[in-house]
């Protein structure tokens, strides 16, 4: 083979691993709601900041993944009233923050991969 062809492959092997890094978007089930009227709604947005540029970041609620999430996005959610756990991960840096949910309120929580 030639090394052309040995660099082409590389290459598109390189750039579909790097894509398939990045796709966000909802990864599991968002939490059920049983009192809509009451219910919270809760917006997490990633900054734009460099570290992890490449990559999204895997947010959890409560032990299960719900979404991964890209630079400068943003995902809104409702919650029942009441205390949940917050884990985001990107690369080897775990974030973990409690969120105290109260009814009919909203909540923006911003997620960095410095855990500031």
């Amino acid at each position: 083979m030639s090394s052309v062809r040995l660099g082409l492959i590389g290459a598109f092997t390189s750039v579909a691993l790097i894509a398939g890094c990045a796709t966000g978007g909802q990864s599991g089930t968002l939490p059920t709601v049983t009192n809509p009227s009451e219910a919270a709604n809760i917006t997490l947005y990633r900054d734009g900041s460099l570290a992890g540029w490449f990559a999204t970041m895997r947010v959890e609620l409560d032990g299960r993944e719900i979404y991964r999430i890209g630079r400068n996005e943003a995902f809104s959610f409702t919650v029942d009233p009441g205390q949940y756990l917050l884990v985001y991960r990107l690369g080897f840096n775990e974030c973990r923050q409690v969120i105290w949910a109260d009814v009919r309120e909203n909540q923006r929580i911003r997620l960095s991969p410095t855990c500031t």
